[in-house]
C-alpha cells in the first residue's frame, strides 16, 4: 500500500472520491480513485494510464473480467490495506453513490431496445450470503494477480487459508479450487489448494464434483490410488493386530515365567531360612551316638535349577 503521509486520510479520499483522476468502470458502476494511490501498487494500472493506451487519454479503465464486488474489494485494499468480504447494502435508488463508487447503469427506456450491459466473465453472486468467503477470496486473488497487486494476492491467500482452518467444507472447496485454477495464475494459491486437497483426499474422492475439478481420468486415478492406499492401510492394520496379539501372548508367557521364578526363589529362600534357624538353635547332634560338641555345615542336596540345602553334623555327618 502507498505510504500514508501526515494529514492524508486515505479512507476519506476513498469515500468522497474528491480530486480523483482515474475511474474504474465495471458492471455499470464507477469507482473514482487516485492514480497516486493505485499506480504504485499496480504495475498494470500504471502502464495503462502512463502509456499510449486509450486509458491514459480518457482516465477511464473498463473492467470486464471481474464482477463489481471484486473490484470494490480491490479498491478498498488499495486505500486501506484490507478488504471486507461482505457486500455493503445498496441504497433503494437506482442511481446511487457509495463513497467513491457510483452506479452509472442507464435507466430503463420505455421505448426502443434495452441498453446493453457489461457482463463479467466470473459469475456474480445472487446474494453475498450465498457465496462462500473462500470463493470471494479466490476472486480477489484473481483480480490481484491480473493487476499485479502482490500485497493483495498474499492477503487473499491468507484469508483463504484461515477460512479453511476455521471450517472445512468439501463442496465449497471444490468450487473455489476450480475457479482458482480457471481464473488465476497464482502458483502459490494453486499449491495451497493442492495441499488442502491432499489433506482431505478421502472425502473429496467421494464427491462427484471432483471430476469437474481434475477431469474424469484424473479422478479415476485418484480413486484407484485411494483404494490401493486403503487396501495397504488395512493390510498394515492386520499386521499390527497380529503383532499386538503376539506381544500379548509373549507378555503372558513372560508373566508366567516371572511368577514361576519368583515362587522358586521364595522356596529356596525359605529353605535356607529354616537351615539357618536350625543351625542357630541346635546345641547337640540328633544322633545320640555322636558325643561331640555340635558342629555343623550346610550341604546342597538339590539340583542347580532349584537347589535345596540341609544341615549336617560335622562329626557324624548326620542330617538335621
Amino acid at each position: 500500500m502507498a505510504a500514508v503521509h501526515a494529514g492524508v486520510d486515505f479512507k476519506t479520499m476513498l469515500r468522497s472520491g474528491q480530486f480523483s483522476d482515474l475511474t474504474l468502470v465495471c458492471e455499470g458502476k464507477e469507482f473514482k480513485i487516485h492514480k497516486v494511490v493505485a499506480c504504485p501498487q499496480s504495475p498494470v494500472l500504471s502502464a495503462a494510464v502512463s502509456g499510449e493506451f486509450k486509458e491514459s487519454q480518457t482516465g477511464v479503465v473498463q473492467i470486464e473480467l471481474f464482477d463489481s464486488e471484486t473490484v470494490r474489494r480491490m479498491v478498498e485494499y488499495l486505500y486501506t490495506g484490507n478488504y471486507d468480504p461482505n457486500q455493503p447494502p445498496k441504497p433503494p435508488t437506482q442511481n446511487y453513490t457509495v463513497g467513491s463508487i457510483q452506479d452509472v447503469t442507464p435507466a430503463k427506456s420505455t421505448s426502443g431496445p434495452a441498453p446493453k450491459t457489461t457482463s463479467a466473465a466470473l459469475p456474480v453472486p445472487v446474494a453475498a450470503a450465498s457465496t462462500p468467503d473462500t470463493l470471494i477470496h479466490v476472486r480477489v486473488n484473481a483480480i490481484a494477480d491480473y493487476y499485479g497487486i502482490q500485497g493483495l494476492t498474499l492477503l487473499a491467500n491468507q484469508k483463504i487459508q484461515q477460512a479453511y482452518q476455521a471450517k472445512w467444507d468439501a463442496k465449497a472447496f471444490l468450487t473455489s479450487a476450480k475457479e482458482a485454477l480457471d481464473n488465476t495464475g497464482d502458483k502459490k494459491l494453486h499449491g495451497m489448494m493442492a495441499l488442502l486437497a491432499a489433506q482431505h483426499l478421502e472425502e473429496l474422492i467421494a464427491s462427484p464434483q471432483l471430476a469437474d475439478l481434475v477431469g474424469d481420468f484424473a479422478a479415476d486415478i485418484l480413486r484407484y490410488h485411494a483404494h490401493k492406499l486403503e487396501a495397504s492401510k488395512q493390510e498394515q492394520l492386520q499386521i499390527i493386530r497380529q503383532e499386538q496379539v503376539a506381544a500379548q501372548t509373549r507378555q503372558v508367557e513372560v508373566q508366567a515365567q516371572t511368577q514361576a521364578a519368583e515362587a522358586k526363589t521364595g522356596r529356596v529362600i525359605a529353605n535356607i531360612g529354616r537351615v539357618v534357624t536350625m543351625m542357630c538353635e541346635r546345641q547337640y547332634c540328633r544322633n545320640n551316638a555322636c558325643g561331640e560338641d555340635f558342629g555343623c555345615y550346610i550341604e546342597q542336596v538339590g539340583g542347580t535349577d532349584e537347589p535345596s540345602y540341609v544341615l549336617r553334623c560335622s562329626w557324624c555327618r548326620c542330617r538335621h
